[in-house]
């Protein structure tokens, strides 16, 4: 998504744990203090001059050690009011950065529920893994809007918080939460959890609206992606089949790297789109050498038909009919800005 589109927020730069420590630490040291001025004044052991510490700074239960001498007393007065204060202190200071950070937080999340709100036709990536981590900035490069479901807080803090993208906080197996991401709004979903199970409930939570909804789901065992396609899934993606695929067409057609990465987005230049034929559109009706494919150096590799039929190898004399679909390649500032001017089909 470009920057004006995506919801600032600005990176924790120390967290409550590094805020905190100094404390402990300053509170170890007046402790310590008291442990050894007690046991200079009264020769106690340590165990019961770290108990007179503790009472003296908590001011609960206090007593005086016995005996005492008049250097003893000035130490214990400067002690109690020195250290008595400072701990205190320290004590009201982490409450209040726990509650500033509680509020901080609350703040932040409606701010993000409201950016979500304006948002439309995009992308829901729910869990952000590895896949989904690859997955969202695909679409960064790609200027899409998209909205991550992820339930770990600390991946949320390292990737999300920093790279700029919404988010939300909390399980996508949760109806509720999938609402809260704009689903009725939304033009795709990807469930890239870790597990299957989790997948195919978000699958199956977000297919209850009946709405047209590109869903791209994640299935590392056989047996649930079988489940999946059951249940009417058409994109399911096993990363193990698809890696080791892979791995060996270039074993066996080494020369078919560089229309790989073209097809997974790593070729600096070209980019691979699918582009809708609307009617009405400057496509319809048009063979392919007619339009105005050519001249922007977009080449269409293959027509997906409205009745569902694929066409491929295409040629310069096939006709564009509305409700088809084509998949082109070609430079990338050609091909966004071609998909800019192209109108949405009408529903």
């Amino acid at each position: 998504m470009s920057p004006a589109d995506r919801h600032r927020i600005h990176p924790v730069t120390d967290s409550p744990m590094k805020r905190i420590l100094p404390i402990i630490g300053l509170i170890a040291v007046l402790l310590i203090v008291g442990t050894v001025g007690f046991g200079m004044i009264t020769g106690k052991g340590p165990i019961e001059c770290l108990y007179l510490s503790v009472i003296t700074l908590m001011t609960v239960g206090y007593r005086e050690p016995e005996p005492i001498e008049e250097g003893g007393m000035i130490f214990v007065i400067v002690y109690l009011l020195s250290g008595a204060g400072t701990f205190m202190y320290l004590i009201t200071s982490i409450g209040r950065w726990i509650v500033s950070d509680q509020v901080r937080h609350a703040l932040e999340q409606r701010r993000m529920q409201q950016t979500i709100n304006n948002m439309s036709e995009h992308l829901i990536v729910c869990g952000c893994g590895q896949m989904g981590e690859i997955i969202c900035r695909q679409l960064v490069n790609q200027n899409r809007q998209f909205v991550v479901i992820e339930n770990s807080l600390d991946r949320i803090q390292e990737l999300c918080i920093p790279e700029s993208w919404a988010y939300l906080h909390g399980d996508a197996t949760d109806d509720g939460m999938l609402q809260r991401a704009g689903l009725a709004r939304a033009g795709g979903l990807a469930a890239v959890l870790s597990s299957d199970a989790d997948n195919l409930y978000v699958f199956l939570s977000a297919n209850m609206d009946n709405q047209p909804l590109a869903i791209v789901a994640r299935a590392a065992e056989e047996s649930a992606a079988r489940k999946l396609r059951q249940f009417g899934a058409r994109h399911v993606i096993n990363p193990y089949q698809a890696g080791a695929v892979r791995m060996a067409r270039l074993m066996l057609h080494s020369g078919l790297e560089n229309l790989m990465e073209i097809v997974d987005g790593h070729h600096a230049d070209l980019e691979l789109a699918e582009f809708p034929v609307p009617a009405g559109g400057p496509l319809e009706g048009k063979a392919i050498s007619e339009s105005s494919l050519p001249e922007r150096g977009l080449t269409v590799i293959a027509i997906r038909r409205a009745n569902g039929e694929r066409q491929m190898p295409v040629g310069g004399g096939d006709q564009l009919h509305a409700g088809d679909s084509i998949l082109v390649v070609g430079q990338q500032d050609a091909v966004q800005q071609f998909l800019a001017e192209t109108p949405a089909p009408s529903s």
